[in-house]
């Protein structure tokens, strides 16, 4: 590989603090693109290049191997801009952390969707990407188009219910980025505010606070993650810093200072024994990269 013919490139780059588990490695080279077209140019540069690439936002729902990452980490968090279209349709970078989406935008407008996104860590390039959300709504539904760029460039991608999903979406393949996204709003009739703070206690009084990736696994249909994990009695189970939530059982959590083979163990555990007791088999939702 040669060197990257970019000032925004950096070498040996440390990822563990990129990421909400505080796990990982560096990378040999971190392309940190302050612009689109700063983006776009390091994308295609990267997309001629024979070396893994890795895509990194707001690094909430990633775990990344202790001895690092051999290839080029496309890491996207300088790209946070919000401009406002007009009739509450606003252009949003994937960099700007989700929260920032909610606090700025959508309650001062008091726009409806809230109570699904409030309190998801990450970026909107992140939500976008796994269609982030809760039962009361996802990150995609309120999207009127993405820009998507690929090998072969970017494309601008109308958005219809029939391209995303629970926890996924198909108009972003992997090895491809959404650059930004045109979200549409519409103002509620109900005090957003009020439904802000609502779900915000809620899950300090429901999830664990600290070092993780959220939800580690996806909910079964008709069931949920957590519930099984509990029912295999794997609450509060330890292996080297990392522990099962005694809270809810489907966060995994560095408590001190666990590493990635002690985060993974756990996962792997989680798994064995819901299979061999259900008969289900979990998914992950937490990306994995070694």
């Amino acid at each position: 590989m040669e060197t990257p013919p970019f000032e925004f490139a950096e070498a040996e780059y440390p990822l563990a603090p990129l990421t909400r588990y505080r796990v990982g490695g560096a990378a040999r080279w971190a392309l940190l693109p302050r612009t689109l077209e700063e983006a776009q140019d390091a994308y295609l540069w990267l997309a001629g290049q024979p070396l893994r690439t890795l895509i990194l936002g707001g690094g909430s729902n990633v775990l990344i191997s202790d001895k690092g990452f051999d290839g080029a980490a496309l890491i996207t968090v300088g790209l946070d801009g919000i401009e406002a279209l007009g009739g509450d349709r606003y252009r949003v970078e994937c960099g700007v952390e989700l929260n920032d989406l909610v606090q700025d935008v959508m309650l001062p407008h008091n726009y409806e969707g809230v109570g699904g996104l409030t309190g998801i860590p990450g970026s909107v390039g992140g939500a976008m990407y796994m269609n982030a959300g809760t039962i009361n709504g996802t990150t995609c539904q309120w999207l009127e188009s993405a820009e998507v760029i690929g090998p072969e460039g970017s494309r601008t991608v109308l958005m219809e219910p029939s391209l995303y999903g629970y926890r996924g979406q198909t108009f972003c393949p992997p090895g491809h980025v959404i650059l930004q996204g045109v979200f549409q709003f519409r103002v509620s009739t109900k005090d957003q505010q009020a439904v802000y703070e609502h779900y915000m206690v809620r899950r300090r009084e429901s999830q664990p606070q600290g070092y993780c990736c959220g939800s580690v696994f996806k909910n079964p249909e008709g069931d949920h993650a957590g519930r099984l994990i509990e029912a295999c009695g794997l609450k509060g189970r330890r292996l080297g810093g990392a522990v099962v939530s005694p809270m809810h059982a489907n966060f995994i959590m560095n408590e001190d200072g666990a590493t990635f083979d002690d985060i993974m163990g756990l996962m792997l555990l989680c798994q064995k024994a819901v299979k061999e007791r259900f008969g289900v088999s979990l998914e992950r939702e937490v990306v994995v990269i070694e």
